[in-house]
């Protein structure tokens, strides 16, 4: 709903203060009276947010969820949309089974722990403090793990080592992890203004790395897809021809994960240039896949795929990055 005021002056035409009456409706709504203090923020295109939750900042947000319903969806929601607690019931007495399917699901994020239980409830608290893992940490971690799973990912494919290629899916869930958090993070950074200054995340900037973040975390898949897929070592030959192809990937990637918090313009075009190369290149080799007479046409194809698939997301993330002033 749209509220419009007329901005009112105390003391006659030479007083000092600048009135606006708030919405009576509103100020119900939220529970506000006389004396109560609201935090007033300046957004980045000159408005102001009336904010009633500051005197409610420091409070822990509970809430709770059924352990006979769907229990992975009711904890990844909850735990999205930035609450502290969440308090799982029960009527009937929780059973081990029941107590060790939470656990693996709280395994899935960061700083969720069981803090509190008995034989009807299980309480659990995210012990993490924005401030102390910021959003920025958060991503170029995030991007460091996945640019290792391309590389090891790659030389699994390669070598055929299955070995390496079961190590590079298990790190797909770290990666999880880190997403859960971003958006976690970034979520309250919208939410409440007062996180989003703590933070120094305009709500722009939340819009932007979270579609980073998910670019990330869809590079991290192509890489466990590529893993998946592991078998006999491949030709020399081949492999000769995939390794620039991997090395500009994982340049395009760690440019434009830098440039998000950096901004750079000429890191910009280089990572264009780098993806219209990429795409020449993996056109060539497409081509030489299906002439060869051996190997394995469709799983290299797919491999082939996956690489350019990784540069354009690289270059997607570069598209995000704004100039800091």
């Amino acid at each position: 709903m749209v509220y419009y005021r007329k901005l009112q002056q105390t003391g006659g035409k030479t007083g000092s203060s600048i009135l606006v009456i708030l919405p009576k409706e509103w100020v119900a709504s939220q529970n506000l009276s006389k004396g109560d203090p609201v935090a007033l923020t300046e957004r980045e295109d000159g408005c102001l947010i009336v904010d009633p939750r500051l005197p409610k900042a420091g409070e822990t947000r509970s809430t709770t969820a059924q352990i006979e319903q769907n229990l992975r969806w009711e904890i990844t929601s909850r735990y999205l949309l930035g609450f502290d607690e969440i308090r799982v019931m029960s009527k009937e007495v929780i059973t081990n089974t029941q107590r060790d399917e939470l656990k693996r699901v709280i395994k899935r994020f960061v700083a969720l722990e069981v803090t509190e239980e008995d034989d009807h409830e299980i309480v659990l608290r995210c012990l993490i403090d924005p401030a102390t893992l910021p959003v920025s940490t958060a991503m170029r971690r995030m991007n460091l793990i996945a640019a290792r799973m391309i590389n090891d990912s790659l030389r699994s494919y390669f070598d055929g080592s299955k070995e390496g290629a079961d190590d590079v899916i298990r790190r797909d869930e770290e990666v999880d992890r880190l997403f859960f958090l971003i958006v976690r993070e970034l979520r309250s950074a919208i939410q409440y203004p007062r996180m989003s200054e703590m933070m120094s995340i305009t709500p722009v900037e939340a819009l932007d790395y979270r579609l980073a973040a998910q670019y990330l975390e869809r590079i991290a898949d192509y890489a466990v897809d590529i893993a998946q897929r592991v078998g006999e070592p491949i030709d020399k030959k081949l492999v000769q021809k995939l390794e620039p192809i991997v090395e500009r990937v994982g340049n395009m990637l760690s440019e434009s994960v830098k440039n998000l918090f950096k901004f750079n313009s000429k890191t910009v075009l280089t990572v264009i240039e780098s993806e219209r190369w990429l795409i020449t290149e993996t056109a060539k080799l497409r081509q030489l896949i299906v002439t060869a007479p051996n190997g394995q046409p469709q799983t290299q194809l797919y491999v082939v795929d996956s690489l350019l698939r990784m540069g354009e997301a690289a270059k997607d993330i570069a598209d995000l990055a704004l100039p800091q002033n």
